[in-house]
């Protein structure tokens, strides 16, 4: 799943907009809807491409322009680049210059294997790319091979991290897909990470959806235990020790003290203020639009950006539902960290449940469990 773009302020009196719609404050800009990699959990899972993709299975510089032009009087002021592979698309580096000049505000997830010397000294010399992940699955070739499909991914990415710390580029992130072939694995691709240059090490196990819903089936992903044992872990011992920042996407309620002290808990997607651009330059809620026709709302060339963004029926449903915390389903109805949470990721809530706002998978288990912390809940604190 895509990182969420970084909190940004709220509509401003000189933006463009009704009252009482949000600013569209960040595109999820996925370029490519092809990938060079295979990766066995991709939850988008785009097209396998050895080589370039061709024409019509990447975003269409010009009309990206003209979709900039129209979004920024609505708020527009950051994009994150992602895919597919975003380094696949044969006119990367004039994107990454175009949303530059146009003042805005980059971040980029990568898998790392395309990244030349060349291309990381112009990121850091010429763009305003302030953020890059990486990802890394495993300490060795077999396991990170073997999980990506792809020979040679796993020194690629090595040689990516390298090629940017050389190039000066210091706000590098390094993303790990776990699941229980890798488990073992997680402090030898921590200490790799901050061998490579890496400031932060991310964790996401992986999900029931796209290709990750064979692994779970298989029993490979993480069970509801083995989740909160990790947690546990990461929290705990391992955070004290790791040679970098430790994150892990939680939900809030599920989580100790010890967690919010270290601020190491992302939560939340901030959804209401993004809007999502497929490599098919259709318009969509965020990538699951690749795989769920109905989170698509148009496409470029041929609708505006500010109609989708006032009037698709999708958006303007969601975003009055996301404000009224108290009417949320479930036991998020009665979690005191609705507010904060607002359900997650409202794309894994609908690939879970067919609904967009519904309580995150691991609270849903932990409420049937009897495990949903009672100090978590209004209703217990008010007794």
């Amino acid at each position: 799943m895509t990182t969420p773009a970084p909190a940004l302020a709220q509509t401003s009196p000189a933006l463009d907009l009704p009252p009482g719609v949000p600013s569209l404050n960040s595109f999820y800009l996925y370029v490519s809807t092809g990938c060079n990699l295979a990766c066995r959990h991709c939850w988008i899972t785009p097209r396998f491409v050895r080589g370039r993709p061709s024409a019509g299975e990447v975003i269409d510089l010009e009309l990206l322009r003209q979709a900039v032009t129209e979004a920024k009087p609505l708020g527009l002021r950051h994009v994150s680049l992602t895919g597919g592979e975003p380094l696949l698309h044969p006119r990367f580096v004039e994107i990454v210059d175009l949303l530059g000049q146009e003042g805005l505000d980059l971040s980029l997830e990568t898998n790392g294997t395309l990244l030349t010397p060349a291309l990381a000294a112009h990121i850091v010399t010429n763009t305003r790319i302030a953020n890059i992940s990486i990802s890394l699955d495993g300490a060795d070739v077999a396991t990170h091979d073997g999980f990506r499909s792809v020979p040679g991914a796993f020194f690629a990415a090595q040689r990516a991290m390298d090629y940017l710390a050389q190039a000066g580029f210091s706000r590098l992130q390094v993303i790990m897909s776990v699941h229980h072939g890798n488990r073992p694995q997680i402090e030898a691709v921590a200490a790799l990470a901050a061998a490579h240059g890496a400031f932060s090490f991310k964790l996401n196990p992986v999900i029931r959806a796209g290709r990750g819903k064979g692994m779970h089936e298989r029993g490979e992903g993480l069970d509801f235990q083995a989740h909160l044992e990790l947690a546990n872990w990461v929290y705990g011992d391992f955070q004290k020790r790791a040679p970098l920042k430790v994150l892990l996407e939680m939900p809030p309620a599920l989580c100790s003290l010890d967690a919010f002290r270290q601020q190491i808990i992302q939560t939340g997607c901030g959804i209401e203020h993004n809007l999502g651009i497929l490599g098919s330059g259709e318009f969509a809620l965020c990538g699951i639009g690749r795989s769920v026709p109905e989170l698509t709302f148009g496409r470029l060339g041929q609708d505006r950006v500010r109609d989708v963004w006032l009037h698709n029926p999708t958006l303007l449903a969601l975003r009055p539902a996301l404000q009224d915390f108290r009417r949320y389903p479930g036991v998020c109805a009665d979690c005191i960290h609705a507010v904060q949470c607002r359900t997650g990721c409202v794309a894994n809530n609908y690939l879970e449940s067919g609904v967009l706002l519904s309580p995150i998978g691991l609270c849903s288990q932990a409420e049937r469990l009897g495990l949903f912390p009672a100090t978590r809940r209004r209703s217990a604190r008010a007794q």
